[in-house]
């Protein structure tokens, strides 16, 4: 079967399964991992299951799903298929090692990327994303990010460029570098990352920038569009220490540090 078919009936099944599907992007949900886990362990707590797809209830309290319907969970680079849910104690019963990714250990906190067997790839998209013409029936890919899940890069369609970029945790391919994704507003002196590289816009202090759900480590570079307080940030909020990015369109890159749930930012002024 070749990739483009293959394509086909993965989008065909999608428009079975989701009501109302269309091309508009739905983003993946994530949790986390609340304890290690080895190669082989079939159940498992996670810190959050109310984004996990499930059916029917079962005895125990919680949910359960049937064939064809099954979640997914995808962890440093291995593909699960949820059978069960416990929505009381929070644990979750899988298929380890799915869709040709191999099972194996992995630590606590690691991020659980949540979605349905068919939102997740198996190589890298190209070209051009966007919503109009040229018309493809891949473009855009209706969930995002798109994940290959045997390198585990991520890509995001960017409404600046309507191409595929580098999404977190991804360098980019083929000499692909880091381009914007969408410009993001400070509302409440917080941000959300759409991608790792955004321009920021506003004109209040940025105290928080949003963990985004799909992100395990990496870092996200910011460009700031505004002036005045719209420059600054400050360390009241999840931001390890205070600083400037002096001058409207300078850039400031923000490493997050999951020992101490932080964000470090490259410069201070």
């Amino acid at each position: 079967m070749t990739r483009i078919l293959k394509l086909f009936v993965v989008l065909v099944v999608l428009a079975a399964f989701v009501p109302g599907f269309s091309y508009a992007a739905t983003a993946l949900g994530g949790t986390t991992l609340s304890a290690n886990i080895n190669a082989s362990q079939s159940c498992f707590i996670v810190a959050a299951v109310s984004g996990i797809p499930t059916t029917t209830a079962n005895a125990t309290g919680g949910t359960t799903t049937t064939i064809g319907q099954q979640g997914a969970l995808y962890v440093d680079k291995e593909l699960m298929y949820v059978n069960s849910v416990n929505s009381t104690s929070k644990q979750v019963c899988a298929l380890r090692g799915m869709g040709g990714s191999l099972g194996s250990s992995h630590a606590s906190g690691a991020v659980v990327i949540v979605g349905a067997p068919g939102q997740f790839m198996d190589y890298d998209p190209a070209g051009y994303c966007g919503t109009s013409s040229p018309p493809n029936f891949m473009s855009p890919f209706a969930y995002t990010p798109w994940i290959n899940i045997r390198t585990g890069a991520q890509w995001l369609c960017s409404s600046v460029t309507n191409t595929w970029v580098p999404g977190f945790g991804n360098p980019g391919v083929s000499g692909v570098g880091l381009q914007p994704t969408a410009a993001s507003a400070i509302s409440s002196n917080a941000i959300t990352p759409s991608g790792p590289l955004i321009h920021v816009t506003g004109t209040t202090i940025l105290k928080t920038i949003n963990l985004p759900a799909t992100m395990q480590n990496g870092s996200v570079t910011l460009i700031f569009d505004g002036s005045g307080a719209g420059l600054t940030w400050d360390a009241t909020g999840n931001i390890n220490v205070a600083g400037t990015s002096t001058t409207a369109g300078s850039s400031v890159t923000f490493v997050y540090d999951r020992s101490i749930s932080k964000w470090v930012p490259s410069r201070l002024a």
